[in-house]
This record gives C-alpha cells, sequence and structure tokens, in this order.
C-alpha cells in the first residue's frame, strides 16, 4: 500500500513539473518587438536594451524610456524627459512616472512571444493591462 501512494506521489509531481512552462524572459530582455494593436494600445514598435526602451507608433510619435529591472521577469518604465518630444508627454505619462512607472510582468513565453502585464497607478487606482510582444529580431533595428 505504501508503495503505491509513493508510486502515485512520484507520478502526480512528475506531471505537474513536467508540464509547467518554462518561462525564458531573458530573451525577451533585448532587441525589436511589435506590439499588435489593441483597444486599449495602437500597433507599436520596441527596441529594447538593457537600458532603455524606444517605443514608437509611427515615424513623428515615439517615446523614449528607461529601463530598471527588478528581475529576469519584470521591469519598471520611466518616461525619458530628455529624450522624448514633450509634445509627445502627457499629464497621464508624467503622472504614472510619479507613481512609480509603468511596471511590466512576464507571464509566459511562447516562441518568439512574450505576454505580460502592465500596471500603472494614476490618481490612487492600479490600471492593468494585459498584451504581448512579439520579438522580430535580436538587433536594435
Amino acid at each position: 500500500m505504501m508503495k503505491k501512494v509513493l508510486l502515485l506521489s512520484f507520478m502526480i509531481f512528475a506531471m505537474a513539473t513536467s508540464f509547467g512552462q518554462e518561462l525564458k524572459c531573458k530573451e525577451f530582455r533585448t532587441g525589436t518587438f511589435v506590439i499588435p494593436a489593441t483597444e486599449h494600445v495602437p500597433k507599436s514598435t520596441l527596441k529594447r536594451s538593457e537600458t532603455s526602451q524606444f517605443e514608437s507608433i509611427s515615424k513623428d510619435d515615439y517615446m523614449v524610456l528607461d529601463i530598471e529591472w527588478i528581475d529576469d521577469c519584470n521591469y519598471v518604465l520611466k518616461t525619458n524627459v530628455e529624450k522624448t518630444p514633450s509634445k509627445r508627454l502627457t499629464d497621464i505619462d508624467r503622472a504614472i512616472d510619479k507613481n512609480g512607472g509603468l511596471r511590466i510582468e512576464m507571464l509566459r513565453t511562447v516562441k518568439d512571444t512574450m505576454f505580460f502585464r502592465a500596471k500603472a497607478t494614476f490618481n490612487g487606482k492600479e490600471y492593468p493591462i494585459d498584451g504581448y510582444q512579439i520579438k522580430i529580431s535580436d538587433d536594435f533595428n
């Protein structure tokens, strides 16, 4: 009886760990990415290094953000006001930065796609937005 319990416990443990997804966050720290358009955000292209992210919607509509890595799967984005055109900065951008920045949590990775949750605090309320980024290059094209 004890052998059956041990065998069953081992099988359950093996199945639970073998089907768990390995989150490959390091593969998404740098490179060029596309975020497809959703109801919350327009399509944008991201060029990310270890310390900054260039985010563009069009040639003339872009932002430069500084990155603070919390760990391999979590980081915070804050607007680099010196490199982002002042006409692009909104009161909402300034308020998000003032309240700790845009916090990004990588939720899962599948091949060239990283699913994330972005959280911003504005007027004392937290606003989460789920999305995904598709890696199109390891370079900063």
